[in-house]
């Protein structure tokens, strides 16, 4: 699960290696944010029943990390092929029809993902990109800068631009990319 298959081609080694580095870099940061939102927030919930005290940071740790956990999903998702994603004309289409619209598809997706980190790394129409976002912003009670939780869009969709590009090279060596077979 967290070992990508090896890809076809010349570029094989090298995209199963980034497509792992992924998967575990995004595993990691869903296990570390899963931690730090639950546990926080199940010893408040105990605290303010048991004693009617609270915990004044646990709110802002989950402010701070579910961005993080959101788009680490996000990432592993994209990397199974279980993202979100309307299949009925792909399901329709076979051979290189399929094809041409899984690659289709994966170009809009570096595309708008890449335009999302050209604007957050402050180029473009908005110049400042995460500052602009944030500003100068901080967690009240723990003194981190609201900009950390933004930097989880630059993680995120940074990690799913590059797999749309690992999909890309998979697809253009011959893979076929299997989606989710489950069905509502």
């Amino acid at each position: 699960m967290l070992i990508a298959q090896n890809a076809r081609g010349p570029l094989g080694p090298l995209v199963a290696l980034i497509d792992s580095a992924i998967r575990l870099v995004s595993a990691v940061v869903l296990l570390v944010t899963f931690c730090a939102i639950f546990l926080p927030t199940l010893a408040n919930a105990i605290l303010r029943y048991s004693t009617s005290a609270s915990i004044s940071w646990s709110v802002e740790i989950v402010e701070l990390t579910f961005p993080w956990f959101i788009m680490a999903g996000a990432a592993l998702a994209a990397q199974h092929s279980q993202h979100i994603g309307v299949e009925l004309l792909s399901s329709m289409l076979t051979g290189r029809l399929r094809l041409w619209l899984e690659l289709v598809v994966q170009t809009i997706v570096i595309l708008c993902c890449g335009a999302v980190v050209y604007v957050f790394l402050g180029f473009g129409i908005f110049e400042g990109g995460m500052q602009f976002a944030a500003g100068n912003v901080q967690f009240t009670s723990l003194g981190v800068p609201q900009s950390y939780s933004y930097l989880a869009l630059l993680f995120g969709y940074g990690a799913l631009g590059v797999t749309a590009v690992t999909t890309v090279i998979r697809l253009l060596a011959g893979a076929e990319i299997q989606h989710s077979s489950n069905s509502m």
